[in-house]
């Protein structure tokens, strides 16, 4: 602050170019976690998503009058509850998937041990127990294959992983 602003007790206003940065920098990483919404909470959440992140960017327009509240929406909103929302999301998508990754040897390995896929998961250490929860069902079939079916937030948006096929989701 100058002598000025000492003397006369305004607070100095942010500058635009904080704003945009900060706007910037946001939008983009939010921009960058957009995919993956489509596959942590599904397609309706994800334009949810996007109308949110959209909004972000618009409250540089409130910088017209008040930049330091421009700054404040974009960072509180933005980057306080949209990227904490998405990045909490996907450390819970990791942690489901390293168990589910983790499964695929474990059933391989009893395979080629026994001749056929388990029945359950019985025998298999789970990395982080609760992602018990999250797994509707491991059927293994006369076939020789096995599939198991598994969700993360909602039981309408399932996943699964088929020796057959690999990978799928099923969004809501």
């Amino acid at each position: 602050m100058n002598e000025t602003d000492r003397k006369s007790g305004r607070k100095q206003e942010v500058s635009w170019l904080l704003l945009l940065t900060v706007t910037g920098v946001i939008v983009a990483t939010l921009s960058l976690q957009y995919r993956n919404v489509f596959y942590t909470e599904g397609e309706v959440l994800q334009r949810l998503f996007a109308l949110l992140t959209g909004f972000v960017a618009c409250c540089v327009l409130t910088g017209f009058r008040h930049r330091t509240i421009a700054l404040w929406c974009v960072t509180s909103l933005g980057g306080g509850c949209l990227l904490l929302w998405q990045s909490y999301q996907n450390r819970k998508w990791a942690t489901i998937h390293e168990d589910i990754i983790s499964i695929v040897p474990f059933a391989e390995e009893l395979k080629n041990e026994t001749g056929h896929y388990p029945a359950s998961l019985d025998g298999y250490a789970f990395k982080n127990a609760g992602v018990k929860s999250h797994i509707y069902g491991f059927v293994s079939d006369e076939t020789n294959e096995f599939c198991v079916t598994y969700f993360m937030n909602d039981p309408g948006i399932s996943y699964w992983y088929s020796s057959k096929s690999g990978f799928g989701y099923y969004p809501d």
